[in-house]
């Protein structure tokens, strides 16, 4: 009897890693590859941060891979001089353990969030922007959004504002604000939405190595939160949902001091889930996420620091799901991140 998409869907784990690459080009290097570097994930969806590439670097050596459809935003201005300063890049199998139609590949792609990059044509309920401030919050590189039927993916790099930078802090903001109306827009239609990727903001105290006792003050901090079920928002932050506890868990550390080598950083690589959640369970309609124990839904996130030449298999084992604090050379955090499907519409 041949299986149907569901029952596919509930035996396949979907596998999706979110990697701050800080420059593609480099990663690629280390691996020979493009296609040696994506296979060492053996992931469904991988998703980079930080490519540094500029739309006349995209050769086919760093966006082309046998086996994987390639979705790419690059920087389209400098900032202050800087160029090539951004970037993200979301690689789908096309063979896995799926039917490439129903999960790994995308149903549709989109550069950036708001419309005006792809189709030159606002999205609904973004009215309130000009047109201006739509082309400039899509302009640096910073989105992927790929619609995988079941669930769109936002593939994202967030903005970097430093204190005293009041053009960048609004801009940064703007920039969240406007996917929040992104995202919101989605939730009311029923859609699944799920974001990963350096969001560059540290939420809680717990997150920082160095937070004073202002630190929660801090207004995208105050965002971020308010964005979450525990504050009254939509969203689930996944890995505090199931480490509520979990200390020096940091993905960000200065390279110029060396501060990885003491885990002297900061948590601002992100998984945020709203919808009905991807739950495995016998009732085939689903629960929202608002109402699921995320710390035993079957969506299993691995979070471990990983070095060129380790494979997901070297980082699986029996402490999966944990954070390790092992010092390694030239370390990267990694999101495996498995989601069950079951009962989508």
């Amino acid at each position: 009897m041949q299986q149907t998409p569901t029952r596919l869907l509930m035996e396949n784990p979907i596998k999706i890693v979110s990697y701050n690459v800080n420059g593609l080009r480099q990663r690629v290097s280390q691996f020979g590859s493009l296609s040696n570097l994506l296979n060492t994930f053996d992931a469904d969806i991988i998703c980079f941060q930080e490519t540094k590439l500029r739309r006349q670097e995209l050769t086919s050596d760093l966006v082309i891979a046998d086996g994987y459809e390639s979705f790419v935003s690059c920087t389209r201005t400098n900032n202050k001089g800087r160029i090539g300063y951004s970037g993200v890049a979301t690689f789908c199998r096309v063979k896995s353990a799926f039917l490439s139609t129903e999960v790994a590949l995308p149903v549709a792609a989109e550069e950036g969030f708001t419309g005006f990059i792809d189709r030159c044509r606002r999205k609904e309920g973004l009215e309130e922007f000009e047109k201006d401030e739509l082309v400039k919050i899509d302009s640096e590189g910073r989105c992927v959004v790929t619609d995988h039927d079941h669930f769109v993916l936002f593939n994202l790099y967030g903005p970097r504002a430093a204190h005293d930078d009041t053009e960048r802090i609004e801009f940064k903001m703007k920039f969240f604000k406007i996917l929040q109306k992104r995202w919101e827009n989605l939730l009311h239609e029923g859609r699944r939405v799920c974001v990963v990727g350096d969001l560059n903001i540290a939420p809680t105290a717990m997150d920082r190595c160095d937070a004073d006792p202002d630190f929660e003050k801090n207004e995208f901090r105050r965002w971020f939160r308010s964005m979450l079920v525990l504050s009254g928002g939509l969203f689930v932050d996944v890995f505090r949902a199931k480490h509520p506890d979990r200390r020096e868990a940091y993905t960000c550390w200065s390279s110029s001091t060396g501060a990885e080598q003491f885990n002297f950083g900061s948590r601002i690589d992100h998984i945020l889930c709203a919808g009905p959640c991807l739950h495995q369970e016998h009732d085939l309609q689903g629960h929202s996420f608002l109402s699921c124990h995320v710390k035993e839904c079957d969506i299993l996130t691995e979070y471990k620091r990983w070095k060129p030449g380790d494979t997901t298999s070297d980082l699986l084992d029996e402490k999966a799901g944990c954070y390790t604090n092992s010092i390694l050379q030239d370390i990267k955090f990694i999101f495996r991140w498995r989601c069950y499907c079951k009962g989508m519409q």
